[in-house]
């Protein structure tokens, strides 16, 4: 085997990892959401299933970026959104958008559980159902666990 050969067949192995290791969603019937009063979830859960409002949940968690040091926000969620897949699947997702314009979603059990930056495109588009919704208020400032 020659050293291009070889070259080759270890970028095509490295990138069918990365490929099986990004967030990315297809396939999406809808998105649950539920509101955050304070410490509590409302009990409350409103269906998404327009394609034109999915969206921008689906692209901000495709796009957020796995944080180097992961570690648990202790501050309460603006919001919890469940994507509902074809063939039963789910993830669920806390999401936090503060107002200085940063946004971060942790994945939930079962899954990874692990705390995601999310860009700015983002940020900007949840923020605006954010406030056409009406039921949510964005955060001051988060809280890290040590």
């Amino acid at each position: 085997m020659t050293k291009t050969q070889l070259l080759l067949m270890t970028i095509i192995f490295s990138l069918s990892l990365t490929a099986c290791s990004t967030n990315e969603l297809e396939n999406v019937e809808r998105v649950k959401v539920s509101f955050w009063s304070g410490d509590e979830k409302q009990s409350e859960e409103v269906a998404i299933v327009n394609k034109d409002e999915i969206e921008p949940f689906i692209s901000a968690t495709n796009h957020a970026k796995e944080l180097d040091e992961q570690t648990i926000i202790k501050t309460p969620p603006t919001l919890t959104y469940i994507i509902n897949m074809e063939e039963n699947s789910n993830k669920s997702y806390h999401l936090w958008i503060i107002e200085d314009g940063e946004g971060y979603i942790q994945s939930l059990l079962p899954e990874d559980r692990l705390t995601y930056r999310l860009d700015e495109d983002s940020v900007k588009e949840l923020t605006t159902i954010l406030i056409k919704q009406g039921d949510a208020t964005l955060l001051k400032n988060i809280e890290f666990e040590k």
